[in-house]
């Protein structure tokens, strides 16, 4: 899999898929897609050093996932911890190892941020398919949640 951080010229593609993606959670029957509300985010994940965004490539450069995430500290100690926030692959790519792929990153940019462990909260859509990659890395299935220690 290539993959790059999320850039400047990524917005119009983020924009359209964090839309599909919208259209495909439980909340879309119940709340309105804002546009500018994905907007903000997507300049926190290119500007703010504690948040992870990156952009998966097919063989022809073009973009079929992403994956945002952020650093956190904890509530009661000085260490700190990594939290998915939205993980994204196009339908007709999906079944690879692009989101697989996209976690190990993420995981990887987790540790050598200091983290000391990272979190993944799936919507339960894809919870099933979560469990079978949750496993690759070696994640622990706490309710909802995978952690994997760091």
């Amino acid at each position: 899999m290539r993959w790059r951080f999320i850039e400047q010229d990524d917005l119009n593609w983020i924009l359209a898929s964090a839309k599909d993606m919208f259209k495909e959670s439980e909340w879309s029957n119940e709340l309105e897609y804002d546009p500018e509300k994905i907007k903000q985010y997507f300049f926190s994940a290119i500007s703010n050093p504690d948040v992870f965004g990156i952009i998966s490539l097919d063989e022809k450069e073009k973009p079929i996932g992403f994956l945002t995430g952020m650093l956190l500290d904890y509530n009661f100690s000085n260490g700190r911890f990594g939290r998915e926030m939205d993980l994204y692959v196009v339908p007709s790519k999906r079944g690879g190892m692009t989101a697989v792929q996209m976690m190990k990153k993420f995981i990887e940019w987790c540790k050598g941020n200091g983290a000391k462990e990272v979190y993944f909260e799936p919507s339960r859509e894809v919870k099933k398919d979560f469990d079978a990659m949750a496993k690759r890395l070696d994640m622990e299935n706490i309710s909802n949640v995978y952690r994997r220690k760091l």
